[in-house]
């Protein structure tokens, strides 16, 4: 658990090349509700996972998500994700690269986002248009890099929908959180199933400091957290196999 949980390379990370660092906790179910006037209310998102019915570019560690923010308000973000590396690639000269610190791991993210014409995001919701049309060229041919080994790249203009995650975003104010920028997430998954989030977002430099906070932000309210830790994207993949073994 926090401030400093074995096994992280804290010196690696505050002197580390990335833009960002999301320190991650997983909130249990069945405890308490995280106190409302510690929060505020941002809205909901819906998130949607464009991947081969099999899965296969979520299963090599890429991802790309559309992600409707708020009304015409869309975005598409395409994602790598590599496990204990503090250093390492860091994509297209647009990419950004966050630390992602979770309980005992750490995780590198390079991804690569852009904004996308609400006329255009709805009409590839709908179907009423292919969704490699969502990609810009340098998300196009960043993507060509990172397919597995033997996978053609005309399965980008083969992609599917896999879909919504709806999250309601809170944030906490920085009266109550001074180091960072500290999030709560209430997401929900098409099967119903749930999970709670408390994230904070800081420079590298001051990632130990805002572990601290949150370890006595979690203490001072007395939030239980969650035995364990999976990331949001790895329920999902998990949750959308199973339908498919199940059909």
């Amino acid at each position: 658990m926090f401030p400093l949980p074995e096994g992280i390379d804290w010196h690696g990370v505050v002197g580390s090349d990335a833009d960002s660092v999301e320190l991650k906790m997983l909130l249990a179910l069945d405890g308490a509700p995280v106190p409302t006037e510690t929060t505020r209310r941002r809205g909901a998102r819906r998130v949607y996972l464009l991947d081969t019915p099999e899965l296969d570019l979520c299963l090599a560690g890429v991802n790309l998500r559309v992600r409707r923010r708020g009304p015409r308000r869309f975005d598409l973000v395409v994602r790598v994700r590599d496990r204990d590396r503090v250093t390492g690639r860091r994509g297209p000269r647009e990419a950004r690269v966050e630390l992602d610190v979770l309980p005992g791991n750490l995780l590198r993210t390079t991804q690569l986002r852009r904004t996308v014409d609400p006329d255009t995001a709805t009409a590839c919701l709908d179907a009423a248009a292919p969704l490699g049309s969502l990609l810009s060229g340098t998300q196009r041919r960043w993507l060509q890099t990172l397919l597995p080994e033997g996978m053609p790249e005309t399965v980008l203009d083969a992609l599917v929908l896999h879909g919504p995650l709806t999250t309601h975003r809170y944030r906490v104010p920085r009266a109550r959180f001074a180091v960072g920028r500290a999030f709560l997430e209430h997401c929900r998954y098409p099967s119903g199933r749930e999970l709670r989030e408390l994230s904070v977002k800081c420079r590298p430099v001051d990632a130990p400091r805002a572990a601290v906070a949150l370890a006595r932000f979690l203490a001072d309210h007395r939030i239980e957290v969650a035995p364990g830790h999976r990331t949001k994207t790895a329920l999902w993949i998990e949750e959308i196999r199973e339908g498919r073994a199940a059909s």
